[in-house]
Parts: structure tokens; C-alpha cells; sequence
């Protein structure tokens, strides 16, 4: 991995260090109470709008991209949750106003964004698990004289409960009877948006998820995204961007329950031997590592080539999914009842596995991205 390190300037270096140690020394710590009370880690979370992590995927600049995805790793070594948060106000706000916002949205909100002045939410999942790759969206957007009426129900929308504003994917229905999909920017607040109460989770507990109900919500003609109805297009992008970082999320999960799970393979004995002195384990370990590091390897190289290679994006995350729920899951049954028992956390790590095959698309639909083109090209 030592020519995907020589990408990062001395300061994103300098960053990443920073970043590891407090990981190490903070977010280890304070984890296990945020999983359990299911509290939003603000304070965690106001040292990296602090350091200034968001303008990384502002920039533009791939290795800055490539330095933030970095940070969401290190992160999700110790608390997913904590990565989910800000992966969600990174990919599913910050990205969309930078890249497709018309210069007086850009000028309204990015900075906002950018600085924790307002936290984004993104509204794209309905009832159809299709909604997530935006084919089968229900929700409508009617152009009026003086703006959009927009109507429909989203699902599990992450920061939803804490949002100050919403990026909604509807259809669009316009005056001169074209048909299309637009990203409609909505404050919290606006009448006929409702955000519903708080889920309570299996895993990353602390970041906070909620659906909304949009009844006939009245905006402004310049709430639509870039003022261009391409929210097919834009929805791709936004999501092979997060997509990569739930793969990255996921990496950081297997590799935290690798670590924690071999810290106590090698300190427990069992007739006088570390349990990881039994071969049977020792190849299972080999196994877990293996495929870890090939997934990750195979992640860093879509960032440093083509983060925009949909079925590349798909396979990562499909890859990287699979890898973490296995790794979690190999890691609990070795430790036995140790990695059972909550103040081991390994536990936690499994739970928090299960949301990289969920959120940001499920495995189910990236199988179907990735297949898609044989079928089409026959």
C-alpha cells in the first residue's frame, strides 16, 4: 500500500496521523457508551468539522477525496457509527451542492456544510428496494408558476432526525409536460415536510435515521438542484461516491475486529497455549487477513483510478460488504464467549457489519448493477 500513501501531501499525512490517535485514544474510549445509549456523538464529531476533514471532498481534488475516504477508514476501525455520520454529511450533502449547485447554492450552503453550520440529510430510498438505484422513485415534484410541488414518503434517511436541510430525489413533472428527476433542496422546517420518529437500530447505533412525509411541500423554482432536472445523473455519481465509502467503512470494521479479535487469540491460554497456537485458528486468521487486504487493495484502486466505474463501485461494495459481515462474524465464533459478551465490543463489530450490505445500496442491487450489462450486451 506504499504508493497509495505516496499520494498524500505532508499536511493530508499529517491529518491521517492525527486522526489515528485520536481514534486510538478518544474514540476507542467513548464507542461502547454512544452504541449503548444510541446518543449523537456531537462533540466527537466537532473535531473533524475542527480539523477541517469536510473541505477534503469539497475540494475537487482526488487526493483530497482519497485522504477523507482515508479518515472514514481509520474511523471505522474503532466507531462505525461515528464514519456513518460522517460519510452521510460528506456524500450525501457536501457532494451534491459542490459538484451540481448553481453558484448562488453553492454560495447559500456549501460553506454551512463544509463548517457544521448545517447538518444534511438525503432522501432517495422509498418502499421499493429498486429506489435505491433511482429507477422506481414515487415521490413527485409538479412545476408550478412560482416553483415545485412535491409529494411522497422516504425511508431511512441518516441524519434525518438532526438535518437542517434535505436533498430530496423526486420525478418531475413540468408545465411544458416533460417527464424527469431532480434533487430539490428543502429546509427543515418547511411546511408539509415531516420527519418521523427516530428508528432504533441493531448496529451504528448512533447515527440517527428517520423516514420523512413530503405533503404537497411548496419551494422556490431555485430549490432545484444545479436547476436542471438530471437527477438520474446526479444520483449516480452521489451514490458510487458513498458507495466507496461504505466499502471503505466496511474495511475499517473487518480490519478493527481483526485486530481486536488477534489481540485476544494471543492473550488468552488455553492447557497452557495462546488459543492462536492452534493451526485450525492460525489458518482461519490467514484466511480473514488474505481477504481483507484483497479487498482493500482492490478499493484503493478504483479511488486512485475511477471512482466514477459504476460496476467497479458496485463490486466494492458488494466485495467489501461481504468481507466485513464474514470477518465480524469469523472473529466472534473464535473468540467464543468472549467476543459474545458486550464489554468485549466484538459484538458490536458484528452488528455493525450488517449495515454496509444495507445502506448506500444493498448487496442484492449491486449484483444486479454488475450483471446488468451482460444482459444488455448480448
Amino acid at each position: 500500500m506504499h504508493l497509495y500513501n505516496d499520494l498524500f501531501t505532508p499536511a493530508q499525512k499529517k491529518l491521517l496521523e492525527e486522526t489515528s490517535e485520536y481514534t486510538e485514544t478518544r474514540l476507542a474510549k467513548d464507542a461502547k457508551h454512544f452504541d449503548e445509549t444510541g446518543e449523537y456523538p456531537q462533540e466527537l464529531l466537532e473535531y473533524f468539522f475542527q480539523k477541517k476533514v469536510f473541505e477534503l471532498v469539497s475540494s475537487g481534488d482526488r487526493a483530497d477525496l482519497a485522504a477523507f475516504f482515508e479518515i472514514i477508514r481509520i474511523v471505522s476501525t474503532k466507531f462505525a457509527a461515528l464514519a456513518s455520520i460522517m460519510l452521510t454529511q460528506a456524500f450525501y450533502a457536501i457532494v451534491p451542492v459542490s459538484q451540481f449547485g448553481t453558484e448562488s447554492q453553492k454560495s447559500k450552503l456549501l460553506a454551512q456544510l463544509v463548517d457544521r453550520q448545517k447538518i444534511g440529510a438525503f432522501g432517495l430510498t422509498e418502499e421499493s428496494e429498486t429506489s435505491q438505484n433511482s429507477t422506481d422513485v414515487k415521490t413527485v415534484a409538479w412545476e408550478t408558476k412560482t416553483g415545485w410541488e412535491i409529494s411522497g414518503e422516504k425511508k431511512y434517511l441518516s441524519n434525518a432526525p438532526i438535518a437542517d436541510v434535505f436533498l430530496i430525489v423526486a420525478a418531475t413533472r413540468q408545465l411544458d409536460g416533460k417527464e424527469g428527476q431532480g434533487l430539490f433542496i428543502i429546509d427543515q422546517g418547511t411546511p408539509g415536510l415531516k420527519i418521523n420518529e427516530p428508528m432504533n437500530k441493531m448496529g451504528v447505533r448512533s447515527l440517527p435515521v428517520a423516514g420523512a412525509s413530503l405533503n404537497h411541500v411548496k419551494v422556490s423554482a431555485d430549490s432545484l438542484l444545479g436547476q436542471k432536472a438530471e437527477g438520474k445523473k446526479q444520483v449516480e455519481i452521489v451514490m458510487n461516491l458513498m458507495k466507496l465509502a461504505v466499502a471503505i467503512q466496511a474495511l475499517g470494521i473487518a480490519q478493527g475486529s481483526f485486530t481486536k479479535g488477534l489481540d485476544y487469540l494471543n492473550l488468552v491460554r488455553r492447557i497452557g497455549n495462546r488459543l492462536i497456537d492452534n493451526q485450525d485458528i492460525q489458518y482461519r486468521m490467514a484466511d480473514l487477513r488474505t481477504n481483507i487486504y484483497s479487498a482493500e487493495a482492490f478499493v484503493r484502486q478504483i479511488i486512485l483510478t475511477d471512482p466514477q466505474n459504476t460496476i467497479d463501485v458496485a463490486m466494492a461494495k458488494l466485495l467489501t460488504a461481504n468481507v466485513a459481515v464474514d470477518a465480524t462474524e469469523t472473529i466472534i465464533q473464535l473468540t467464543g464467549g468472549y467476543g459474545y459478551m458486550k464489554d468485549s465490543e466484538i459484538e458490536r463489530y458484528v452488528r455493525d457489519a450488517k449495515i454496509t450490505a444495507i445502506y448506500g445500496g444493498s448487496s442484492r442491487s449491486q449484483k444486479e448493477i454488475i450483471a446488468k450489462h451482460w444482459i444488455e450486451n448480448r
